[in-house]
């Protein structure tokens, strides 16, 4: 999606990324039709392997469950406990 306004381009990725992946874009500019342009109307130009910035949180830590179990009751039916 392409925000003049802001001037950003927001890309959907494939699968959702972790915290610890190096995110990398590449971009082939089209011998014609729809290009990304700035604001002056200059094409942008190919590039590729370009780093960018992943903000994606880091995944909150699994709660810690230190309560032991309480024995509330039993009963037999039969051979079975």
């Amino acid at each position: 999606v392409v925000n003049g306004a802001d001037k950003t381009v927001t890309l959907t990725l494939s699968r959702a990324v972790t915290q610890a992946e190096t995110v990398k874009v590449n971009y082939t500019k089209p011998a014609s039709g729809a290009v990304v342009q700035d604001a002056a109307g200059n094409d942008a130009v190919s590039f590729s392997e370009q780093a960018v910035t992943n903000n994606t949180p880091a995944a909150p830590a699994a709660p810690t469950d230190n309560t032991a179990p309480v024995f509330n009751s039993a009963a037999v039916n039969g051979d079975q406990l």
